[in-house]
């Protein structure tokens, strides 16, 4: 349907609303929101901007998943045209990384679950975890997140990644994990509680 583009497109003809001047991280988030509710509308330019903002992401979230290039490229191509196809569906409520992420995470599991039992295991463990490309980049922050994915249980683990390392608040991390704020909390405060103990001060992950 459409090719995932190799390099930054420019600005959208259609250009959404402009967001509103507050941290960078939240004019990110403001912006991704109006390019969202922009494709939603019909606007393909913005859809296309959405790919190029999102495709590095969510290509470290499925190669993770699944162990292999080529199948995490198709299944990113998939979940881009699944959430093309699905726009009319999209709420403006929720983020739309949110929203991609988890149609992204269904995706990889439905393809586990096509094969062989011993793989849905590996997907279903799999789900719960989603290095960043940044992270990946930084062999210290690497090892900081490798040593707390072995200190950790899987819950714990994912809650701190989508907290700490794709930045998302307590809601959005709630919503990809699809549990309550409340349950969030709770793994957030015993994982990090789990590394005070195990871990030396200054790894970044303060209540």
């Amino acid at each position: 349907m459409m090719a995932v583009p190799a390099e930054s497109r420019p600005t959208p003809k259609c250009k959404p609303a402009s967001a509103p001047d507050n941290t960078e991280r939240d004019q990110s988030r403001e912006e991704e929101l109006a390019l969202a509710v922009a494709a939603k509308g019909g606007c393909i330019d913005s859809f296309e901007q959405l790919v190029t903002r999102l495709q590095g992401r969510l290509f470290a979230f499925l190669y993770q998943k699944t162990g292999n290039h080529h199948l995490a490229q198709d299944l990113l191509q998939s979940t881009f045209v699944t959430a093309y196809r699905k726009l009319h569906r999209y709420s403006p409520r929720y983020a739309f990384s949110t929203w991609i992420y988890t149609i992204a995470a269904r995706l990889a599991i439905n393809h586990f679950r096509r094969r062989r039992p011993v793989e849905v295991e590996h997907a279903d463990r799999a789900t719960h975890t989603t290095p960043h490309s940044e992270l990946i980049a930084s062999e210290q922050a690497e090892g900081v997140w490798n040593r707390a994915r072995a200190l950790l249980t899987e819950s714990q683990f994912t809650a701190l990644w989508h907290f700490y390392g794709e930045e998302r608040n307590l809601a959005e991390t709630a919503g990809v994990m699809n549990r309550s704020v409340g349950s969030v909390k709770v793994l957030l405060h015993r994982a990090r509680r789990k590394l005070a103990e195990k871990m030396p001060a200054g790894t970044g992950f303060d209540c």
